[in-house]
């Protein structure tokens, strides 16, 4: 007897790139369009051209 397969849940996946000479990364969503955000200390830097997630 074969049991139904489960719905899944699809988790966004973060952006995790660094600010420039800190140890915070940024927690927008990958792909995000604008500057990189830090949620918890609300911190934004510029993204750089070229830059991969």
């Amino acid at each position: 007897m074969k049991t139904a397969e489960k719905p899944r849940t699809h988790i966004p996946s973060l952006c995790w790139v660094a600010r420039p000479g800190d140890v915070r990364r940024c927690t927008e969503h990958e792909n995000h369009d604008g500057d990189h955000y830090h949620a918890y200390s609300r911190m934004f830097w510029p993204r750089r051209a070229g830059e991969t997630q």
